[in-house]
């Protein structure tokens, strides 16, 4: 747990890097609803296309590590059970620790695309070339989008000065309406095979979307594991993960209510049956609510 604490507060300083980086959404001229006279140029599809949420589970394990009783240790405050919230919490930290350590130039580059400005080559491809930094290192990056019909075409290029040039990290795919599509991202530079798929859909009336990242890692024992998030207007529960861990055969499922933060979550593989485990809005083990809501 110790282990799982420390890749935890890595994952934190990077996201919060990556919300800094990605604050300006929406300018002039952008092809993202500016006014500046790239109305033309293809929308780049939201940054929950490409980065799953996790603030609401951040703080798992920040306040002790957990037992085998599902106990978490507070030192001089005494233990309060939060073992559900927990456990469901550090099983999504472990994809998306992964997911920030192996992809944060990618996600960074994405990110920073929409304070860009397109240019249309006479190739008929929208160009978005722009210099970014991740850890003080500068990198160079050109998303590309092109226009086919009913479909976009994406592709990133990234640069880092004496290691790498126009490497094809990520492409992906959109419909015109920006409603659904994929990305296919690759390993870093010196490993170029195949690593996550993604499959995302967003519908912008309602708020609603949801995101899949899948492990298309050749010979991986895990190859198909996937992590799938999204938020909805239900009730209680608006928010969701399902995670498959395919090396397991195993997987976890949990809901959760975004305001409130009461939730549940279910692991057969973990709990030994199929029933739900349930916290309050104070994060507390409570017993779940008879009909099942």
């Amino acid at each position: 747990m110790a282990h799982l604490k420390n890749r935890l507060i890595g994952s934190v300083v990077v996201l919060a890097m990556l919300a800094v980086v990605g604050c300006n959404q929406n300018v002039p001229g952008d092809g993202n609803g500016g006014d500046g006279g790239d109305d033309l140029a293809p929308k780049i599809p939201p940054q929950s296309t490409f980065v799953i949420e996790l603030e609401d589970f951040e703080d798992a394990n920040s306040n002790g590590d957990v037992g085998t009783n599902g106990m978490v240790d507070v030192g001089t405050n005494g233990a309060i059970e939060r073992g559900n919230w927990l456990y469901a919490g550090g099983t999504t930290f472990v994809w998306n620790v992964i997911l920030t350590v192996n992809l944060v130039v990618p996600v960074a580059a994405f990110v920073e695309s929409f304070n860009h400005q397109p240019t249309l080559g006479a190739d008929g491809i929208w160009r978005w070339q722009y210099d970014f930094r991740v850890f003080s290192i500068n990198h160079s990056a050109e998303l590309q989008g092109q226009i086919n019909g009913a479909t976009i075409d994406w592709n990133m290029f990234l640069t880092k000065e004496g290691e790498y040039t126009d490497y094809n990290w990520f492409s992906g795919q959109s419909n015109i309406l920006g409603t659904s599509g994929t990305w296919s991202l690759n390993r870093d530079p010196s490993n170029p095979s195949p690593f996550i798929q993604i499959e995302w859909n967003h519908d912008e009336e309602t708020g609603e979307n949801d995101i899949r990242y899948t492990n298309v890692i050749p010979d991986s024992d895990d190859n198909g594991g996937y992590i799938f998030y999204g938020v909805n207007n239900e009730t209680p529960y608006n928010a969701f993960y399902e995670i498959y861990r395919a090396a397991q055969d195993a997987t976890t499922e949990m809901e959760w209510n975004r305001e409130t933060k009461e939730g549940r979550v279910k692991d057969p593989a973990h709990y030994g049956d199929d029933e739900y485990r349930c916290w309050d809005d104070a994060l507390i083990d409570t017993e779940c609510p008879e009909d099942g809501a």
